[in-house]
C-alpha cells in the first residue's frame, strides 16, 4: 500500500486557498521536500496547510513548487476565475503532425458531440469518448497555439 506524503487530519474546506496549499504540498512530496524547495522551516510548512493558523504562503513561494506534477493551486486559481486548467504535457511532435486534417477530424468529432448533447439523449458510453475526443482537440490545439506562440510548456522540471 502506497502512503500519501502529507495526509493531516484536521478538516479543511476544499474551496478554501489553503486547501489548494495542502495538495500542492502533497503533490510536492510533503513537507520535508516543501520545505527544502522553499526555502522554509517544515513547521512553517506545516502552518502553511492548517487551516487555524494565520501563516500564509506567499505566490512566489507556490510558483516555485508549481510544475507540471504539482498543479494543485493552478487548478485553485483557474476555478476561481471561472475555468479550468488543463494540464499539457510537453510535446516531442513536430508541429508538421498537427494537421489541418487532424483539427478537422476533431472539430467534426467535437461538433458530433454538441449534436448529441442537443438531443438529450447521451449515454455514459457516449460522454466517455466524447470527453477523450474533446480533450484531444484541446490539447491539439494548444500544440498548435504554442508553435504559433513559439513559447513551449514547462517541462516536468519546471524548466
Amino acid at each position: 500500500m502506497t502512503r500519501r506524503a502529507f495526509s493531516p487530519v484536521k478538516p479543511i474546506d476544499p474551496e478554501l486557498p489553503k486547501a489548494a496549499v495542502r495538495r500542492l504540498i502533497d503533490q510536492a512530496g510533503g513537507v520535508p521536500r516543501a520545505a527544502i524547495r522553499i526555502g522554509r522551516a517544515s513547521s512553517t510548512v506545516y502552518a502553511y496547510a492548517d487551516a487555524q493558523a494565520a501563516d500564509e504562503m506567499t505566490f512566489a513561494q507556490v510558483a516555485q513548487l508549481t510544475a507540471p506534477p504539482t498543479p494543485a493551486c493552478a487548478e485553485y486559481l483557474a476555478m476561481l476565475a471561472g475555468g479550468v486548467f488543463f494540464p499539457m504535457p510537453a510535446s516531442d511532435s513536430e508541429i508538421g503532425e498537427l494537421t489541418a486534417e487532424s483539427i478537422e477530424r476533431h472539430g467534426d468529432a467535437v461538433a458530433e458531440v454538441v449534436r448529441a448533447m442537443c438531443d438529450g439523449k447521451m449515454t455514459d458510453d457516449e460522454r466517455s469518448a466524447a470527453i477523450v475526443e474533446i480533450d484531444g482537440a484541446i490539447r491539439a490545439l494548444v500544440h498548435l497555439r504554442t508553435a504559433v506562440s513559439g513559447k513551449p510548456p514547462r517541462d516536468a522540471d519546471g524548466g
